[in-house]
């Protein structure tokens, strides 16, 4: 009897445990590490190399532009991680919420070559400071031989910048309006949120095409305007990042008066302290905020990829296999 009672003792706080949000969220994070780790070492193994902008002339004025953004989104990921990640750590803080948010930003561009994952449907300007991209090694990979050049400094910079901008600015807006209209309904605020990083991302967009950071080249010409050059605008893009951008406010609204979102929700119930506390939190914030970005970006960006008409014509430094 004392024995059986032990095992549903145990039982049920094995259960329990499984119940805790951050322990699924958790899981599914170690398995995307697990596959970030197995892909990068084939990567590397295979050998690092860059793609070159070949012979075709790149006006003066546009190259500059684009060094202003190279190392100006770069700039801003030094200025966040060393506000949000460094100066705690060197404190001996423990990493709040945003900090571990902007790292699960930066381990984001790992998906990056997502873009190209059924067809090749876009590619940034092999002037930039760029590596060939990883993505042939992700399993499923269909579209062939990779010849993405990943812009290192560009890159990274924008997409840890834009996810946590969009996740901040959506927290405020929320705030605002719910001062100002108390009786706005929650889902009312949030489509607000979406309806302004629907506009950032536009915005962002086209100041990315017109300076010839990157190229929209696989997407039906029924839904891009200026689907005749190189620099058409897929009119649904804004839609999707405004969804992803949207979910990652979200995320961070969440959060309880302990700092801890909707899925860290019972870190503190585990036998955990310190830093590996705040990895498994790390886990769990990555996890949601990929699974939300490839549901609501990727999955969409590559159905819409499949039904594709024929490239614009492009100059070399938009290398393409």
């Amino acid at each position: 009897m004392n024995r059986s009672c032990g095992h549903e003792q145990a039982d049920h706080s094995l259960a329990y445990t499984l119940s805790l949000p951050v322990v699924p969220w958790a899981a599914i994070g170690v398995v995307s590490v697990v596959l970030m780790v197995v892909v990068s070492a084939q990567w590397v193994a295979a050998g690092i190399t860059s793609l070159d902008p070949g012979s075709d002339p790149l006006p003066t004025s546009k190259l500059v532009l684009m060094r202003i953004l190279e190392w100006g989104q770069f700039a801003a990921l030094l200025y966040l991680l060393a506000r949000f990640v460094v100066r705690p750590l060197l404190r001996s803080q423990e990493l709040g919420f945003d900090g571990l948010f902007i790292l699960a930003a930066l381990a984001l561009n790992f998906w990056d070559p997502l873009d190209n994952y059924l067809n090749f449907a876009f590619q940034y300007n092999a002037h930039f400071i760029n590596v060939r991209s990883w993505g042939e090694f992700i399993p499923g990979w269909s579209s062939g031989p990779d010849v993405w050049a990943v812009p290192i400094l560009f890159v990274t910079g924008a997409y840890t910048w834009a996810f946590f901008g969009a996740a901040t600015l959506g927290c405020w807006i929320i705030d605002r309006l719910g001062e100002r209209e108390p009786s706005m309904p929650i889902i009312a605020r949030f489509a607000v949120v979406f309806l302004a990083n629907a506009a950032i991302s536009g915005v962002s967009e086209l100041i990315f095409l017109q300076t010839s950071s990157i190229a929209n080249i696989g997407t039906p010409d029924a839904l891009t305007l200026w689907s005749e050059r190189y620099n058409g605008w897929p009119i649904y893009n804004p839609i999707f990042f405004g969804l992803a951008w949207t979910a990652v406010a979200w995320l961070r609204w969440s959060r309880d008066e302990r700092g801890l979102s909707a899925v860290e929700r019972g870190v503190d119930q585990l036998p955990l302290v310190g830093r590996s506390s705040s990895a498994v939190r790390f886990l769990a914030i990555f996890a949601f905020t990929q699974v939300s970005y490839i549901l609501l970006y990727f999955v969409p960006w590559n159905l819409f990829a499949l039904f594709h008409d024929p490239w614009p014509p492009l100059p070399s430094w938009f290398p393409v296999p």
